[in-house]
């Protein structure tokens, strides 16, 4: 099946917008917070009204933010200043934001249970028992996916890996396959390409996984996180997916030898990985994977307790497998590039 996407990405379109040379381009991260800072570890923006910030896209040299206002109101941050979206609901719902899109001039977000197209209200049919993933909407092209996981009567009291894309201005769920035997799944990220072919991480019965297009792919584990496979124990998940010149990647963690979990990256289903301080850290994890040109950047986070007893995160950023910088105390929702 990889063999198959890397032969269908190849025939992907130029981007819309120029690629800049690596000294040319600012990283984003943000926080949960609202605030934004920079590869430099600058601030950039505080992003006003902020209760949550969920994600953060990037169009060209502008960037767009989804979250909660402390008004509730139904927008996103395009460069740091507020955009109301005037939607008519039909009863009043709490308004959370937990993903957004963009395509030509339209801006995608996920207000569940909806889906907002600009000013268009697109609902998730059946969408009770549904819980959004973190990077839980992507749109190619006009094609848009969103992806998380739900309980269903033939599920009971667990949850499925669940897929909802749009027919006739409802999105429809399509639950995802799981092995034989395995009781619980989710999705927690998606990515779009080629308008209509999809990539989905998540995992299934604490095994890391992802669907390509549908169709399930088992992820490879390390001897020793394999050794401890066992029913309702994670021995590892994929937190986010990209492709960058045909080639698929997968980052999030897997259980390893002595800690707690390890940042992970299969690419192209090889495991690899990514430990800044391996001596210090007792845990690690991947936050979001992307593709940048033809650059790979990875958002690691590692934590570690220093000789007083005190619990200490460090952000590393990655570009092709080597550490550009590292953030002490820098926790992030996800990042971007302009």
């Amino acid at each position: 099946m990889v063999a198959a996407l890397l032969l269908a990405s190849c025939a992907r379109e130029e981007p819309a917008n120029a690629i800049k040379p690596v000294e040319e381009r600012t990283v984003l991260f943000l926080c949960a917070s609202g605030k934004i800072y920079n590869q430099d570890y600058e601030l950039v923006k505080e992003l006003p009204n902020c209760v949550y910030a969920s994600e953060i896209i990037s169009d060209g040299g502008d960037y767009f933010v989804c979250g909660t206002t402390k008004k509730e109101l139904v927008g996103y941050w395009k460069n740091g200043k507020w955009n109301t979206l005037h939607v008519d609901f039909l009863e009043d719902v709490d308004h959370w934001m937990y993903g957004i899109g963009k395509w030509d001039y339209y801006i995608y977000l996920l207000d569940y249970p909806n889906v907002l197209k600009n000013s268009g209200i697109f609902p998730l049919t059946d969408g009770n028992r549904f819980l959004p993933a973190k990077q839980a909407l992507a749109v190619s092209e006009g094609y848009c996916y969103v992806v998380g996981s739900k309980q269903t009567v033939e599920s009971g009291t667990n949850y499925v890996p669940a897929l909802y894309t749009e027919r006739k201005g409802k999105y429809e769920v399509t639950l995802l396959p799981m092995p034989d035997g395995a009781e619980m799944g989710e999705c927690t990220s998606v990515y779009a390409y080629d308008r209509t072919h999809y990539l989905i991480g998540g995992r299934v019965d604490g095994w890391p996984v992802m669907w390509i297009d549908g169709e399930l792919e088992l992820l490879p584990l390390s001897e020793y996180s394999y050794g401890h496979v066992e029913k309702d124990f994670s021995v590892g998940e994929v937190n986010s997916v990209t492709i960058c010149n045909g080639e698929v990647y997968a980052a999030g963690m897997e259980l390893c030898d002595g800690k707690s979990s390890v940042a992970t990256v299969w690419h192209n289903g090889e495991i690899r990985h990514l430990e800044y301080d391996a001596e210090k850290s007792f845990m690690s994890e991947v936050v979001e994977i992307m593709n940048y040109g033809d650059d790979v950047y990875v958002v690691t986070m590692e934590y570690n307790i220093d000789s007083e007893g005190n619990f200490l995160t460090t952000t590393v950023l990655w570009r092709n497998w080597t550490v550009v910088r590292t953030y002490p105390e820098l926790q992030l929702t996800n990042f971007t590039i302009i």
